[in-house]
């Protein structure tokens, strides 16, 4: 069952019904995939005075901001921190103009990331750059010149990182004119990974892993991914993270409502077979059920290689363009283990702030071999939801929610591929009962009084992200964050089919920020009043 997003009592959405047909309603563009990026980039637009159909194949809105309710437990599916959400911060900025007022967020405390290593090793990530600094310095003396060129690094790479995304929003010869100048003036921080700044700033040991701890909220390691992803992860906490109160539905019920508010409609259970075009421009999209509603301006926030193989017009699907977005990875499978709890797990252990297990020195190990029996997550990402919401009711019985995330090869799910949502067969479900174990017994070596307090297990796997948000074999960032994507030439708002535009993680950041700052630029690429949202 879902957590319906409502705003002041009322839905945001409706579902779609074949025998309903279109109703002739006019709309000035039409937005494919509710996610964080097309709730972005639809609610910019509305504002901007452009009547605006966003179309979700789901049952709910949200995709990774929406929840689901199972034996009384309320679950987010991806919303776990947002940085940058002071008052003058850009994410804040974003967020209250496409809701069009403020989403209540809560601050996680100090420190909001917990690291635990082996060996007993221990550091935690305050709420504070200067103070991050510092304790990375108390702890490797040694090392301290490296912790200052390192950090330095970071921040010069970060604020380049706004030129490419600028220029993914710019007409390509403009785009290419402004990467351009930006490579003969500075450097080329997109052809780095985090592995090339380490060597370059001398940090050695250990303290490679702890600078890059927080991989997994982009989901390449050191050796893989981009720097300037990696240093906007750093640039993003710098002043800790935050919660959206009431949960992460509060994100797509503000979104959505904004559309809706504005004259436009959110329709669920619609899902989009393809882009229509005439004399070679977009003009509308047919369903899967035959449907064809008709807009000028067509936008696709359902994920770039979901774009390239299926959605986009024929004629594009055929292309260089779509070519060179299929040839790109994708980012690392996941697993993530929902778990009720039945007592106070504050007092046993349990915090706000967020909780990563590693469990070996290894910077460059992404994925658990859990095909390897007895096999622990070499990372457990671990988040208690209903100790960040202040607006949670635990109940006389003392109701929290908590998820374990961990990242696994696609080759284990593979064989189970074809079967379908609900009707998996044996194998598969054993296998989510071995995998629910081993995940449970490493949250147990570290919490072990919260663990006894379990009452509700639910684990998401690689092929429950396939069906739900049709994300390739379970990736939970979209594409790969390596050089490689980010020199796409076709990642941009823009496509060759005039009136087709992309938008979402893909043509912008990973996770939540970079979500909606894409939906913001592929508005900028559309009506050039969104820059100002933007600069």
């Amino acid at each position: 069952m879902g957590v319906i997003p409502e705003q002041d009592g009322a839905r945001v959405f409706e579902t779609h019904r074949a025998s309903s047909g279109n109703d002739g309603s006019v709309f000035d563009v039409i937005v494919i995939g509710a996610g964080m990026g097309g709730m972005s980039a639809a609610a910019a637009l509305a504002r901007l005075g452009r009547r605006v159909l966003l179309l979700e194949q789901h049952y709910l809105p949200g995709g990774y901001t929406h929840m689901f309710e199972r034996q009384g437990f309320a679950f987010d599916v991806g919303v776990h921190a947002l940085g940058e959400l002071r008052e003058k911060d850009v994410c804040r900025r974003m967020l209250n103009y496409l809701a069009e007022g403020e989403v209540p967020m809560r601050h996680l405390g100090d420190p909001y990331d917990r690291f635990r290593f082996p060996d007993g090793f221990r550091i935690d990530f305050p709420a504070n750059g200067y103070a991050f600094a510092d304790s990375l310095k108390a702890a490797f003396p040694d090392q301290a010149d490296a912790v200052t060129r390192y950090l330095s690094l970071a921040r010069q790479a970060a604020s380049s990182a706004r030129v490419l995304f600028a220029a993914r929003a710019l007409p390509a010869t403009l785009g290419g004119w402004l990467r351009g100048a930006q490579r003969a003036i500075g450097r080329d921080w997109w052809s780095l990974t985090t592995a090339d700044v380490l060597d370059e700033a001398g940090v050695t040991g250990q303290l490679r892993n702890v600078l890059a701890a927080q991989w997994g909220y982009i989901g390449e390691p050191p050796a893989s991914a981009a720097f300037p992803i990696q240093a906007l992860v750093h640039s993003h906490y710098a002043n800790g993270a935050w919660y959206p109160v009431g949960g992460s539905k509060a994100l797509a019920a503000a979104l959505v409502g904004t559309v809706k508010r504005r004259g436009g409609r959110c329709l669920v259970r619609a899902e989009v077979e393809t882009v229509t075009t005439d004399e070679g421009r977009a003009d509308g999209v047919r369903l899967a059920d035959g449907t064809e509603f008709k807009a000028p301006i067509v936008i696709s926030a359902a994920g770039a290689r979901t774009t390239a193989a299926r959605l986009a017009p024929r004629e594009l699907r055929d292309s260089p363009w779509s070519k060179a977005i299929l040839e790109l990875p994708s980012s690392p499978p996941y697993l993530c283990l929902n778990l009720g709890f039945e007592g106070d797990i504050a007092a046993a252990g349990a915090q706000p702030s967020n909780l990563w297990l590693f469990s070996n020195w290894n910077e460059n190990e992404c994925h658990w071999n859990a095909a390897e029996a007895g096999s622990l997550p070499h990372i457990l990402y671990v988040s208690f939801p209903s100790l960040k919401d202040p607006e949670h009711r635990a109940g006389p019985d003392q109701k929290h929610t908590g998820e374990c995330v961990t990242f696994v090869p696609w080759d284990l799910f593979a064989p189970f591929a074809d079967s379908s949502f609900g009707q998996r067969e044996a194998a598969y479900i054993q296998l989510k009962e071995d995998l629910t174990a081993r995940m449970v017994a490493k949250l147990r070596e570290a919490l072990p009084e919260v663990a006894e307090m379990i009452v509700y297990k639910d684990l998401s796997t690689p092929l429950s992200a396939e069906h739900f948000v049709h994300a390739h074999r379970g990736a939970i960032y979209g594409l790969a964050t390596t050089p490689e994507r980010f020199a796409c030439p076709s990642l941009r708002a823009r496509t060759p089919v005039k009136g087709f535009y992309l938008s979402g993680v893909d043509m912008g950041g990973p996770g939540v920020a970079g979500a909606m700052a894409a939906g913001i630029l592929t508005a900028a690429a559309i009506d050039a009043r969104a820059w100002r949202r933007l600069l």
